[in-house]
This record gives C-alpha cells, sequence and structure tokens, in this order.
C-alpha cells in the first residue's frame, strides 16, 4: 500500500496508550511550567497569548523530539507526525467538518458555563485581559491558528500514529481524544473537547494524514476567528440560530461519513 494511506508507522518501542498517556501529562506539566516561567521573570506574561502560543509550541517540540528519540528512532520525522499529503476532496471535507460542528460545540460550551459557571474571579479577569491585551490579528493567529497546529501535531500525529501501530483503532481512537480533552483542565471544556477528539481521530485514520484534521482544527477556530479580525468584540457573547446548529451538525456529520468513503480496509 503506498506511504500516503498508511495510518501508522512502526516504533522502536511500543507506544502503548499507558505510555501516551504519560506523554500527554508531560506535555501539559511542561507547558504550565514554561508558562509559569515566564510569567515569573516577566509578571503577566500568562495573560500575554503570544507567550501562551510560544510556550506551547516549545513544548510540544521537546516533547515530539524525545518521543521520537524513544519510540521512532529509525522512521523519518515525517513519517512519525503522519505528514503525509491530503486529497483535495478530504481537505474540503475537513474544512466541513471542521467549520460546521463549532456553531454545536460553543452552544454546548456555553450551556455548560452556565449551568456549572466558573467560581473563580481571577480566573475570569485574566481570560478578559488574556482576549483584549493583544491586536486582534495576534490573537487569532497565536490562539485559533498557531496553538491548534502544535496540538494537533502531538494528539493526532505522533500519539495517535504511535498508539495506533500499537494496539488497534479503537484504542487509538479513544485514547488520543479522551487524552485531548482531558489536557483542558477546565471540566466545563471538557465535554465538548472530547467530541472534537474523536472526530479529529476519524478524519486522521480515515484520510491516514494529521494534515486533514489540522485543515479541520483551522475550520474551526476561523468560524470564531473570521468575525473578530471583522471587528467583533472578542468577549462579545454570540448565540447561533438553532438553524445553523442543526445544520452545521448535519454537515459536520456528512463529511464525516463522506472522508474515506471508498476506501479499501487494510489487510
Amino acid at each position: 500500500m503506498p506511504e500516503s494511506l498508511r495510518p501508522d508507522e512502526p516504533t522502536d518501542r511500543p507506544l502503548t496508550p499507558l505510555a501516551g498517556a504519560l506523554w500527554a501529562v508531560a506535555l501539559t506539566m511542561l507547558v504550565m511550567c514554561a508558562v509559569a516561567a515566564t510569567d515569573a521573570a516577566r509578571p503577566g506574561a500568562q495573560t500575554d497569548i503570544v507567550n501562551l502560543a510560544a510556550c506551547q509550541v516549545l513544548a510540544t517540540s521537546v516533547v515530539i523530539f524525545a518521543m521520537v528519540r524513544m519510540h521512532a528512532r529509525d522512521v523519518s520525522l515525517r513519517a512519525t507526525l503522519g505528514l503525509r499529503p491530503v486529497a483535495p476532496l478530504h481537505a474540503l471535507l475537513s474544512v466541513a467538518v471542521g467549520a460546521g460542528i463549532y456553531p454545536l460545540m460553543a452552544t454546548v460550551d456555553d450551556w455548560v458555563l452556565r449551568r456549572w459557571p466558573i467560581d473563580d474571579p481571577h480566573a475570569a479577569e485574566s481570560m478578559q485581559k488574556l482576549l483584549t491585551s493583544s491586536p486582534r490579528v495576534v490573537l487569532v493567529v497565536a490562539a485559533l491558528a498557531i496553538v491548534p497546529i502544535a496540538r494537533e501535531l502531538f494528539f493526532r500525529g505522533i500519539l495517535y500514529g504511535g498508539i495506533r501501530a500499537t494496539t488497534n483503532v479503537r484504542a487509538a481512537a479513544i485514547a488520543t481524544a479522551v487524552f485531548y480533552a482531558c489536557s483542558y483542565l477546565d471540566p466545563q471544556q471538557m465535554p465538548t473537547a472530547l467530541v472534537l477528539g474523536f472526530a479529529m481521530a476519524w478524519l486522521r485514520e480515515r484520510t491516514g494524514t494529521v494534515l486533514a484534521p489540522l485543515i479541520a482544527q483551522l475550520a474551526y477556530g476561523a468560524v470564531e476567528g473570521i468575525p473578530v479580525l471583522r471587528g467583533r468584540d472578542p468577549t462579545a457573547d454570540v448565540t447561533y440560530p438553532p438553524k445553523w446548529i442543526a445544520g452545521g451538525a448535519v454537515i459536520a456529520i456528512l463529511a464525516l461519513a463522506a472522508v474515506g468513503a471508498g476506501r479499501k480496509e487494510e489487510e
């Protein structure tokens, strides 16, 4: 089978779901340590979106390098991360998945926050400062492009590929979706993050490339980011019409069903 269709690559040392969980925890802790260190050196850095994005990229790079050295020393970095070409149709379907599912996920997030609000006033104040302290372009690029790219390369790139090569599709999808949801640390965000994690894992598996979920994540962020770039207040509450929510969800489901349609199952 051509390399571009392979969902995984062999590894030097098996990357089990337990090992994957430890690597996910290591990434989260390293990001937190980097943010704490920069904030200690420059007070207020933890509400600087550029600093947060830089910490995410740095921590992800370090963890991926360590994982490559331990689990895939003799495999190319491109293959380890799943950086294979994506078919134009799959790219379009990935855009439909990401953009279509956003209104539903945003609505669920709002409902969860209303039902179980965050009681920490400091956290709300920090979020307000984070959203208003940077130019709109910087905010959108850092939060909705750079950070999602780094996270996809880890969760649906090296982590999914390694667990998939060691176990099976179901274990890889469940493990990476759960690890992805838990990485948010905020219980109010975990339900939608879990759903999004399963959708991204499906795209990764059915297309054989991390570029598909990466494109979907960028489309997901674009639904929120484009209006901000056009002048909408990033802190404003947005309510989507029921038709948009239902229509977007249907489009996303149909796109997920269509991804990989007709592809022969691997031997």
